[in-house]
């Protein structure tokens, strides 16, 4: 099978559906429900598993499209594998730093990975953003992200 773009992303993604799947069976996750008997990641794992499923079908079925390919570059597969390293580094940080000491540098680097260069706007975004998300989800939702003990709001 030639390493392609388009089969890149859809195993990038298929990776990162996996081990999404995977780290919302930790213990971070077990919180009390809405007095049903269903957990809360209940519906985010139905997605994420139907993510996983899309993407395996395009990374199986991405040469039946009959368009030409171009193999990837140097530079590209480094620029993938810079990704599938920090959504590895994130995915595995998140149930120990928490929501926001891990999304905040992972959103950093994404950025840069994929060519953003206004540094302020980018730290400010990186630093505000997940913040901004945690609270949205954990306080006014009440659905809790991961925390840790060293960083709590």
């Amino acid at each position: 099978m030639q390493l392609t773009f388009d089969r890149s992303v859809f195993a990038l993604i298929a990776l990162a559906a996996a081990g999404l799947f995977g780290s919302t069976f930790s213990a971070d996750y077990d919180v009390p429900s809405f007095g049903g008997d269903v957990s809360t990641v209940f519906t985010p794992r139905i997605f994420i598993a139907l993510i996983f499923l899309l993407s395996v079908f395009l990374l199986i079925t991405s040469k039946a499209a009959g368009a030409p390919r171009e193999n990837l570059s140097r530079r590209e597969v480094t620029k993938l594998l810079g990704v599938a390293a920090v959504s590895l580094a994130v995915a595995f940080a998140l149930p120990e730093a928490g929501f926001v000491a891990t999304a905040s540098p992972g959103m950093f680097l994404f950025c840069l990975f994929f060519g953003y260069r206004r540094l302020p706007v980018l730290v400010l975004n990186s630093l505000i953003g997940p913040f901004a998300v945690w609270y949205l989800f954990s306080r006014l939702l009440e659905l809790p992200l991961p925390e840790t003990h060293w960083i709590s709001f």
